[in-house]
């Protein structure tokens, strides 16, 4: 492989690399891993077949749709890894995909809690009651010296944590769709030193990391109420996993802008190369993380019927038949 790649530089390449042509320029890496990818999504797919049988028969009806969405995560992760690793021409569709797909299930997550815990009423009045302070000094945003935490929550300070992570989802699918809309249209070329891809990189990490913030603080918070066993765990293992994904995109972008990336020419560029291998790796920690989340995810309460039966029960009038008559 080459690192000296002034080819693709010279050269007006427009058609996407083939399949057969992608996995024969890879040589042994490329049939390697399309062998594991295979067979990776294979076993995660069973996974998670696996998981849904236990949501189905385990957890409470409310919970169900919430924890599928969250244990599907390194299945979808896997699918489209796998996709972009075999057909180099839908990379962009895929990653757009994974990225809008990521924050929806923080969301999912944090609309899972409350819903657990009663509601955003009942949820704050647990915290209050415990004596629980809202803990603002949280990753990533600590740094800049939000470290108030003799605050007490309240329903407008809940509120504004969970606008922060429900703001990632609409705002990450936004950016990543004009992303692939401007790309498409060759306005947009997914390097640094494009002014427009850097510009709206930049926003996208801004919004994310926002996002995470208010997943840190709202975890941190419901992990002392929480009657959802292993709650601490079950969030700390969702917040590795998105961070993993979202950081080493962003690395191997660096790496490409240094030069760092090998070419294989005439087929693969450096920026083909970098999303086969971040696909290479997305589709190992698809298979690490699946093969946790099954039991970390598959872990209910004993209680959990009860957990799930916060609404009152429904009021029968009976009326008489004299009455209707009357």
């Amino acid at each position: 492989m080459s690192f000296n790649c002034s080819y693709f530089l010279q050269s007006d390449i427009e058609e996407p690399v083939t399949t057969i042509e992608h996995l024969a320029a890879l040589g042994a890496f490329g049939t390697a891993f399309g062998i594991f990818g295979i067979i990776s999504t294979a076993t995660v797919t069973a996974i998670f077949v696996l998981s849904i049988f236990h949501v189905v028969r385990k957890h409470p009806s409310q919970w169900r749709r919430l924890v599928t969405w969250i244990v599907s995560m390194p299945m979808i992760v896997s699918i489209l890894s796998l996709v972009t690793f075999l057909v180099p021409g839908a990379a962009i569709l895929c990653d757009t995909v994974k990225q809008s797909y990521l924050p929806f299930v923080l969301m999912h997550f944090i609309d899972l809690s409350l819903l657990i815990e009663g509601g955003h009423r009942d949820t704050v009045q647990d915290l209050k009651d415990k004596d629980i302070p809202i803990n603002f000094c949280r990753p990533p945003w600590c740094c800049v010296g939000l470290c108030y935490r003799n605050v007490n929550y309240n329903k407008k300070n809940l509120r504004i944590m969970k606008s922060l992570v429900y703001q990632t989802p609409l705002f990450q699918l936004l950016i990543n769709l004009l992303m692939a809309i401007l790309e498409s249209a060759g306005v947009l070329e997914r390097v640094i030193r494009n002014n427009a891809f850097a510009t709206l990189g930049i926003i996208n990490i801004i919004f994310f990391t926002i996002g995470m913030y208010g997943y840190n603080v709202l975890t941190t918070g419901f992990s002392q109420i929480s009657e959802w066993k292993n709650y601490p765990l079950k969030a700390r293992v969702l917040f590795v996993c998105v961070v993993l994904l979202k950081v080493q995109t962003l690395i191997l972008l660096l790496l490409g802008v240094g030069g760092s990336i090998p070419c294989v020419e005439p087929y693969i560029s450096p920026v083909v190369m970098r999303k086969s291998i971040e696909s290479a790796l997305c589709l190992v920690e698809a298979l690490i993380f699946g093969v946790i989340f099954y039991p970390v995810f598959r872990v209910v309460d004993s209680s959990a019927s009860r957990l799930g039966l916060h609404t009152s029960p429904t009021t029968i009038s009976v009326v008489s038949l004299d009455d209707v008559q009357a």
